[in-house]
């Protein structure tokens, strides 16, 4: 009884620890960019096609919103994490959507259930 329990324990704080582990936005630098100060996440500007400026590319940030988030709350995660790699600008390269996975109820046939994801390039402009 008392290995039962254990493993029950174990098995809980397995799948409890995978999902602290989920985020559901975040970036990451590229490889031999050079790092930059933090700015303020105000004076960073989307783009949705290439900049005109001479700039260099720092990274990716990318965002799964929720089914119900809205515009401004996508647009400030993609701010605020471009803003932590010293970025000026964050170009948009990415908005998709994608299966996940498949969901059926006891009373309903199976469906798909499809998640969005939007990465953009964070970029510091050359002065």
């Amino acid at each position: 009884m008392k290995t039962k329990r254990l493993w029950i324990f174990l098995l809980a704080a397995l799948v409890l620890g995978t999902a602290a582990c989920f985020r559901p936005y975040g970036h990451h630098f590229y490889p031999d960019t050079p790092r930059f100060a933090p700015t303020y996440p105000g004076d960073v500007s989307l783009l949705r096609g290439d900049p005109r400026r001479d700039h260099i590319r720092l990274g990716e940030v990318w965002v799964r919103p929720g089914p119900m988030a809205d515009r401004r709350y996508v647009e400030g995660i993609l701010k605020e994490k471009a803003a932590a790699m010293g970025a000026n600008a964050v170009v948009i390269v990415e908005d998709r959507f994608f299966r996940e996975r498949s969901y059926s109820g006891y009373w309903s046939r199976r469906r798909p259930v499809y998640d969005r994801q939007i990465v953009g390039i964070a970029i510091r402009y050359r002065r």
